[in-house]
């Protein structure tokens, strides 16, 4: 199940909204969860309402059936959509290992479940990089600061 079709069965948008979604996602790129919230139609907090259908999938099909693995999926897909990329890249990672139990390595879903992967690596290292790069400014600013101040020998 893609993700556009989580948050239909779960009420969240309209099939309509999905449809406009994808058609933006095609014309500007991007993901879809960012897409319906720029559209104003999906908060941030909805967006993470997909977890409970995560738990509703495994309860119904088992923690080892695909479908429970299509949601682990969906949810890291929206967590990395969200921005969340550490979070997403362990409910990938999760989703990728059911995948190749399940439906093997060659299967569509665990091609997915790669990329997806490899996207929330790179968007945490960005992520990292990007904290790394404000410390080091902060330091730079707090030593010149701290040089004006001082006295004079």
């Amino acid at each position: 199940m893609r993700l556009g079709e989580l948050f239909v069965v779960q009420g969240l948008v309209t099939p309509e909204d999905v449809e406009e979604a994808l058609e933006r996602q095609k014309q500007q790129g991007g993901r879809i969860g960012t897409h319906l919230v720029a559209m104003g139609v999906l908060t941030n907090e909805k967006l993470f309402a997909v977890r409970p259908g995560l738990q509703r999938w495994q309860a119904m099909h088992g923690p080892e059936h695909p479908n429970t693995h299509r949601a682990r999926y969906s949810y890291a897909r929206a967590l990395l959509a969200a921005g969340r990329a550490g979070e997403s890249l362990k409910h990938a990672e999760a989703a990728l290992a059911g995948y190749r139990a399940t439906v093997g390595e060659k299967h569509a879903w665990t091609v997915e479940a790669v990329q997806l992967i490899a996207e929330a690596r790179a968007a945490a290292t960005a992520g990292a990089l990007h904290r790394l790069a404000e410390a080091r400014r902060a330091a730079t600013a707090a030593e010149s600061s701290s040089a004006e101040t001082a006295p004079a020998a």
